[in-house]
């Protein structure tokens, strides 16, 4: 018979069992345009090699039938030559419309408040909020690419919000108004071009 020695049953009893990581869920199968819904009426929405395309004249979200509260989300956006202002969206909430929720900001101006936080009918703008300025254009400096693709990853566990743009991390904040919800790509609308996104996928935590 095998005894433990104080020490061992003390860790033992004490040391957490880590659940295995679950496996990532594609949002995107890369070649239809399944699993997303447009909130409003779109110039078009369509699966292109691999990628989503979304081009509107008016802003409008395009919202996941997968709805989670805890996740690491993972995602490329290609924004296109024109001026743009863009997003994923995470935790949204509403069956109809414009949703409430969450946002990651995507936007031409370099470094506007790119990889920022914006509450939908939740307060605005909660990173960088106020007196936040200064710390996020230097988290943000020389991370952006104008042209080319940038990777997005949002990590929500509870109230703490994590978001990295290009594997650094910009927002790192708690927020409660909504913890679980669909995800959402945006297109403001106006004379932009079409916003483009790839490797979309999400694993539960």
């Amino acid at each position: 018979m095998k005894l433990f020695t104080h020490s061992a049953l003390v860790l033992c009893l004490f040391t957490p069992v880590l659940a295995k990581d679950s496996e990532w869920i594609s949002l995107f199968d890369g070649k239809t345009t399944n699993g997303w819904t447009p909130r409003e009426q779109v110039t078009s929405f369509e699966a292109v090699d691999g990628e989503l395309h979304l081009l509107s004249k008016k802003n409008v979200w395009v919202v996941s039938d997968l709805k989670l509260a805890n996740f690491i989300l993972e995602a490329e956006a290609k924004m296109p030559d024109t001026k743009i202002n863009s997003g994923i969206g995470f935790r949204l909430k509403g069956e109809k419309g414009k949703p409430k929720g969450y946002q990651c900001e995507i936007m031409d101006a370099i470094p506007g408040k790119n990889g920022g936080m914006y509450g939908i009918g939740t307060g605005g703008w909660i990173y960088p909020g106020k007196g936040k300025q200064a710390e996020y254009e230097e988290r943000i400096k020389g991370v952006m690419k104008r042209d080319g693709w940038n990777k997005y990853r949002i990590h929500c566990e509870g109230e703490r919000i994590r978001i990295y743009v290009n594997d650094k991390l910009i927002t790192d904040t708690k927020h409660s108004a909504n913890l679980s919800g669909y995800f959402g790509i945006q297109h403001h609308g106006g004379n932009a071009g079409t916003m483009k996104f790839r490797n979309l996928r999400v694993q539960e935590l």
